[in-house]
Formats: C-alpha cells, sequence, structure tokens
C-alpha cells in the first residue's frame, strides 16, 4: 500500500494532521502466563506499518469514553440462599448448614414482617399464585438494588473529510487514498478459498505541526482500530461535474472505527496528566 498525503503539499503546512497507519492484522492468543489473552502482541516492535495516509484534522472530532454499568437486585431470600451456597463451597457443607440454620433463626426473630413473608412466599409456590405477597399484603420484598459494573465498552469513531483535488497529480493521491481505505478494509481469501483472513487494521493518531510533528498532547490517543464502514460520495456538491479527464471535482469520504480492546486505566500515559491521553 502507499504512502498517500492530502493536499500534496501539507508537509510544508503547519497545520495539525490525522495520520492513519495501516497493519496486517494481528490475533491476540492465549496468553501463557495466566487466564487471558496476550492484546500485548499487537503492540510488538517488529510491527511495522504496510502504508499510511495523513489528512487535516477535520471538522467535528470527538470521543466518547463508555462503561457497561447495570442495575442488580437481591431480595432477603437471595441473600440467605447465597450465603449458604458460600459457606458450603469455601468452608464444607457443615459450615453451610449452620449458616443456614442461624439465617432462618435470625429470620423468625422478627415475628412480624418475616413471618408474613416466609409463609406467603411458601403458599405461592404450593399454590401457584404469582404475587401473592402483593396481592394480600400490597408489599414486595425490598430487592437492595443496586448499579454494579458489567464490563467495559469499545470506542466507535467516524470521521468526514471532503477532498476536492487542485491538480492532476493530487487527483491521483485522492484516487490513491480511496483505494487505499476500502481495499485495506476487505476481507482477504486464503490460497485455498477455505478460510477469510482479517482485514487489516489501523492505528490513527493526530499530530501536532505537520505529518512529521508530534502526538497531539491536546486531542484524544487511538488504541488499533478495525474500519468497519468506509462510503464515499462522488458528488458532494449536489451536482455531477468532472475535470477534462473524468476525475470528479470533489469527492467527500466517511469512515467509522472501533477500536479492537476496551481503555483500561493503566493505559493512561504517565506524564503527570500532561496529555489527554485516551
Amino acid at each position: 500500500f502507499p504512502n498517500c498525503r492530502y493536499p500534496l503539499d501539507i508537509g510544508q503546512l503547519t497545520m495539525d494532521v490525522m495520520k492513519f497507519d495501516m497493519y496486517k492484522y494481528v490475533p491476540s492468543g492465549f496468553n501463557q502466563q495466566g487466564f487471558g489473552f496476550n492484546t500485548s502482541a499487537r503492540q510488538g516492535a517488529d510491527r511495522s506499518s504496510i502504508g499510511s495516509v495523513v489528512l487535516p484534522i477535520p471538522g467535528g472530532i470527538a470521543d466518547q469514553n463508555k462503561c457497561d454499568w447495570g442495575s442488580s437486585s437481591a431480595t432477603a431470600l437471595d441473600i440467605a440462599k447465597a450465603n449458604f451456597a458460600q459457606s458450603a463451597i469455601f468452608e464444607g457443607l457443615g459450615e453451610g448448614v449452620k449458616t443456614g440454620i442461624n439465617d432462618i433463626k435470625k429470620l423468625f426473630e422478627n415475628k412480624g414482617d418475616s413471618t408474613t413473608a416466609i409463609g406467603m412466599a411458601i403458599a405461592a409456590q404450593v399454590s401457584g399464585v404469582d404475587g401473592l405477597l402483593q396481592r394480600t399484603t400490597g408489599n414486595v420484598f425490598n430487592p437492595n438494588m443496586e448499579l454494579l459494573f458489567k464490563g467495559p465498552a469499545l470506542r466507535p469513531f467516524s470521521f468526514k473529510f471532503k477532498l476536492t483535488p487542485r491538480s492532476a497529480d493530487e487527483s491521483k493521491e485522492v484516487i490513491k487514498i480511496i483505494r487505499f481505505f476500502k481495499q485495506g478494509m476487505a476481507p482477504i481469501r486464503s490460497q485455498s478459498n477455505l478460510f477469510l483472513k482479517s482485514p487489516h487494521t489501523f492505528r490513527i493518531a493526530y499530530l501536532h505541526r505537520g505529518a512529521d510533528g508530534q502526538l497531539h498532547r491536546g486531542l484524544n490517543m487511538f488504541k488499533e482500530v478495525a474500519l468497519q464502514g468506509f462510503g464515499v460520495n462522488y458528488t458532494p456538491n449536489g451536482n455531477y461535474a468532472t475535470y477534462s479527464d473524468g476525475i470528479p471535482v470533489a469527492y467527500e469520504i466517511s469512515m467509522t472505527f472501533t477500536e479492537l480492546e476496551p481503555v483500561f486505566n493503566d493505559d493512561y500515559p504517565t506524564d503527570n496528566d500532561a496529555s489527554i491521553g485516551f
């Protein structure tokens, strides 16, 4: 794959840019040191870019970090059953029985609500009537609801660029850029045609002060991403128009990426908060 840039003279300008580097996909594989996957394999020093594109930073750039939290509930009966199971598993069946007996004693010490709740629960099971406690007393078991962490979330990113070539050479460069992303995101057939290999992946970076500049401290960083969608509008100005060689006078490309793995607390750089990080 080529190393492309738009506009052609972007290397001589002082504007901030985005750089897209393409890499051959590397599966994580199992981590032999523990129970997990070796995601650090993608960060190996022996990996090199197989092509790149440098573009001006568009408007509307944004990121949104998310974590999956959800509500969870456990009634007094659920807690008692869990307490019994935990004692039986970790301390032996005898201790589990003792724990269960103690919980039953505690319930019956409160002769008001506990006795009624237990009786209605048993009656509901015997009769098969759903919601018997609510129907007869108007009460429900306290669900002890709490918001609990369920897992991380993968971040999506969307970008849109308008490419207006100003010369024949720049037209060729724009075509290369479109081809770069379209072909790079396509799955790869194995020689036997029995398997499909994963498409290439990308690393994105905001660079401050030109293509050879430093990583931008005031904007977010990216983990390795997959290109999940790429669209081209060949008439962004609302009408079909081309140069004499048939190349459209403007293109609008839109792309949607998703990071291959979540962002974790220890991924952030140790730079004394001098950068935004991920």
